[in-house]
C-alpha cells in the first residue's frame, strides 16, 4: 500500500522477507517532500483513441492549430503535447498524446565505451567527440549497427574534476572536455597510451584553447541564435558554472543572494559585463559541444549512437540549483540491503519530489529527455526502475533506515515514448538486479528494450528477443581481467570465472608475466582470445535484437571501468576509478587482435543485411 506521498508500507527483500517502513522514516521522508498539492488536470491518451469529453472544449493543438470545439476528442488527434480549454471557463488540461511504443531498436552488434577512455595519437589526453566519430565509422564500415556511449552530461567547472560520468552536475547539458582541440596539447597533458587520465590538467588547458577560440568567435550571431532558443535553462546552466567558479560547486554554501536562480544577487551579477562575458563563454562552450555531437553522429552514419542517461545527479550541482523547489532534500537514492551486498547502497543522488514534478507539468523530465535524444539514434536509461520507485534513504541514516518511493511511472514512460518518437531514436531500460515482473511488462509494452549480460545469466540462448546483449558492464571486471585474477581477489569471483570456463570447456588463465593492460599489437595469451571469442558469439547467437562488446574486452584490457563501492584507488594500489586510457585508437581496436576476432565472431552470427 502507497500513502499519499507515494511511499510503500515496506518491501520484500531479494529472499522473500517483509521490510516494514518505520514511522521514523516515513515522517522524514514526507518532511522532504512536503504536503501533496494538486497540479493542474492532466490527461495522457495514448495516439489513436477517441473519448467522450465531460464537457465542451476548445482543442488547441501544439502547432497552433485550432481545432475549434468538441465534445469528444477524435482519434486523429497527433502526438504531442496539446491543451482541451472548457468553454465554461474551467481550467485547462493539459493533454499529453503518445505514441503506444518507442521506435524499434536496429538488429545488430555494436560496441560499448567509455567515452573518456578513447585515445588517439593527437588527442588532449582524454577521449572525446573525435575519438566518438572514428569509433562510429569503424564500427559501421565492419557492418556494426550501435555504440554505446558513456553519460556526456556535464560535470562542474572546478577542480577537483569529477571522474565518474554517472555523478554528473548536469544531465541536461554536455561535458566540455568532449570537445575535441586542433593542434598538439600542452606539455603538462599526459596523453600516453594505457595510462590514467588526469582530468584536471586537461580541463585546465582545454579551458584555455577554448576561452582563446572564444574570444575570437563572440561576436558571430550563428551560437547566439542557438542559445537564445535555448531559454532560461541555458541561463541558468550558465550562471551556476560562473557562481561555481567563484564560490566552489557547493551552491548551498554560496551567499546568500545567490543561493537560488531568481535571487536578486543573480541578475545583479548577469548586468555585470565581467560576468556576462564568462556567461557567455559557457554558453558558447555548450553550443560547440553541440556542434561536434552532431557532427561525430554524422560521421558515424549508419552507427546509431547510444546516449547513456544516468541515474541522477550530485546533490550541490547546476541541476539541484536550477530545480532546487523540485528536490526533496535531506535524501538520497540507493538500494535496500541483499545478499549480494549486506549493508546496502546509498547512491549520494537526490531525489525529485513525484508530485511537485506532476505539478511542475514534468518539465524538467521533458527537457532532460530532450538533451538526452538529441544527435543520438537510441538512449539507455540507467536504473530504469527509477521511473517506477525509488529507494529513499534519509541523510545521516543507512540504507536499512530507507523505504521505497513510487513514481507516476505511466506517465513517465508515456513521455518517453513521446520524446524517443519525435527524435526517432531507441530505448533501452538498464533492468538488471532484482526488478518485479510487472516493470519488464511494462517496458515491452512500450517497445523498450531489456539489459541481458552473460556473466550473470549465462543461458544466452534462452534470452528474450527485445534485449540489450552484453558480456560485462561498466561496473563488472573485463574478461581477461576475470581470468587473471587470483582467487579471491575482486575480479576474481569464482562465479563468473565459471561462466567463461564453461563457454571454452577449459580452465583458462592469463600468464602473470602479460602486462596489466596489453596493448592490442602485443600479443595476448591465445587462450584468452579464445575466450573472448567464445563469450562474444554467445551472446551473438542469443536472440536479443542488440548485442555490444566493450572496448575494453575488444582491448583486451585487464582493467576495469569501475569498481563500485569505492571512492579512491590512493591506499589500494588499484588503478583509479573512471580514469583509466585505452592503449589503442578506436579504429586499431576493431583492426587488431583480440578486437579484429570478436567482430569476426559478431559478424559470423549476424550478417550486415543486404
Amino acid at each position: 500500500m502507497l500513502d499519499a506521498w507515494g511511499i510503500a508500507d515496506g518491501y520484500f527483500d531479494i529472499d522473500g522477507t517483509w521490510h516494514e517502513t518505520t514511522d521514523a522514516t516515513r515522517a522524514v521522508l514526507r518532511a522532504a517532500m512536503g504536503d501533496p498539492q494538486p497540479a493542474g488536470p492532466q490527461w495522457f491518451v495514448p495516439v489513436g483513441e477517441a473519448h467522450q469529453l465531460h464537457g465542451a472544449c476548445r482543442l488547441l493543438l501544439e502547432d497552433g492549430e485550432d481545432r475549434g470545439v468538441i465534445d469528444a476528442l477524435p482519434d486523429d488527434v497527433p502526438c504531442g503535447y496539446h491543451h482541451l480549454v472548457p468553454v465554461d471557463g474551467g481550467p485547462t488540461t493539459w493533454l499529453v498524446v503518445p505514441p503506444r511504443a518507442c521506435p524499434d531498436a536496429p538488429f545488430g552488434w555494436g560496441v560499448a565505451a567509455q567515452v573518456y577512455s578513447l585515445w588517439r595519437r593527437d588527442g588532449w589526453g582524454i577521449g572525446d567527440l573525435e575519438d566518438v566519430a572514428e569509433l562510429g565509422a569503424a564500427v559501421a564500415a565492419r557492418g556494426g549497427v550501435a555504440a554505446l556511449l558513456s553519460p556526456l552530461h556535464a560535470p562542474a567547472p572546478t577542480s577537483p574534476q569529477e571522474d565518474s560520468p554517472y555523478y554528473p552536475s548536469s544531465r541536461r547539458w554536455l561535458n566540455p572536455l568532449l570537445i575535441p582541440v586542433v593542434g598538439p596539447p600542452p606539455a603538462a597533458v599526459d596523453n600516453q597510451p594505457g595510462g590514467t587520465i588526469g582530468r584536471d590538467l586537461v580541463w585546465q588547458a582545454k579551458r584555455r584553447a577554448l576561452a582563446a577560440r572564444f574570444a575570437s568567435e563572440r561576436d558571430h550571431p550563428e551560437w547566439r541564435r542557438w542559445a537564445i532558443g535555448q531559454g532560461h535553462e541555458l541561463t541558468a546552466f550558465c550562471a551556476y558554472n560562473v557562481l561555481a567558479e567563484d564560490y566552489g560547486p557547493d551552491w548551498r554554501t554560496w551567499p546568500d543572494d545567490v543561493r537560488r536562480p531568481d535571487a536578486p544577487g543573480v541578475a545583479a551579477r548577469t548586468a555585470d559585463p565581467s560576468f556576462a562575458e564568462r556567461l557567455e563563454l559557457h554558453a558558447w562552450i555548450q553550443w560547440v559541444a553541440a556542434d561536434e555531437l552532431q557532427r561525430a553522429a554524422d560521421v558515424a552514419a549508419g552507427c546509431a549512437l547510444i546516449g547513456d542517461l544516468a541515474v541522477g545527479c550530485s546533490p550541490y550541482s547546476a541541476d539541484t540549483w536550477i530545480h532546487q523547489d523540485l528536490i526533496a532534500h535531506g535524501v538520497t537514492i540507493g538500494a535496500p540491503p541483499d545478499p549480494f551486498n549486506a549493508e546496502g547502497q546509498s547512491w549520494g543522488l537526490p531525489p525529485l519530489v513525484p508530485w511537485r514534478l506532476r505539478q511542475a507539468g514534468f518539465a524538467p523530465f521533458i527537457g532532460l529527455l530532450r538533451a538526452a535524444f538529441t544527435s543520438m539514434g537510441g538512449v539507455r536509461i540507467d536504473h530504469v526502475m527509477g521511473l517506477f520507485r525509488q529507494f529513499w534513504i534519509p541523510e545521516g541514516g543507512g540504507p536499512a533506515d530507507g523505504a521505497y518511493v513510487y513514481l507516476p511511472h505511466d506517465e513517465l514512460l508515456a513521455l518517453v515514448c513521446l520524446e524517443a518518437h519525435r527524435a526517432g531514436a531507441f530505448v533501452i531500460g538498464e533492468d538488471l538486479g532484482t526488478v518485479e515482473p510487472e516493470v519488464r511488462s511494462a517496458l515491452a509494452a512500450v517497445g523498450m528494450l531489456g539489459t541481458k549480460v552473460l556473466l550473470f545469466d549465462e543461458d544466452a540462448e534462452t534470452w528474450p528477443a527485445a534485449n540489450l546483449g552484453t558480456v560485462t558492464t561498466h561496473d563488472l571486471p573485463t574478461v581477461a581481467g576475470i581470468l587473471a585474477a587470483r582467487t579471491g581477489d575482486d575480479d576474481g569471483d569464482d562465479e563468473v570465472r565459471g561462466v567463461l570456463h564453461r563457454l571454452v570447456g577449459v580452465s583458462v588463465d592469463v600468464p602473470a608475466d602479460v602486462p596489466a593492460d596489453a596493448a592490442v599489437d602485443v600479443a595476448v595469451d591465445v587462450p584468452v582470445v579464445d575466450v573472448l571469442v567464445a563469450a562474444h558469439a554467445a551472446i551473438a547467437r542469443s536472440p536479443a535484437r542488440l548485442v555490444l562488446a566493450t572496448v575494453d574486452d575488444l582491448a583486451g584490457s585487464r582493467v576495469r571501468p569501475n569498481r563500485p563501492g569505492t571512492i579512491s584507488s590512493a591506499d589500494s594500489g588499484l588503478p583509479a576509478n573512471w580514469s583509466h586510457r585505452l592503449a589503442a585508437s578506436s579504429a586499431d581496436l576493431l583492426a587488431r587482435s583480440p578486437g579484429a576476432d570478436i567482430i569476426a565472431a559478431f559478424a559470423a552470427a549476424r550478417p550486415s543485411p543486404p
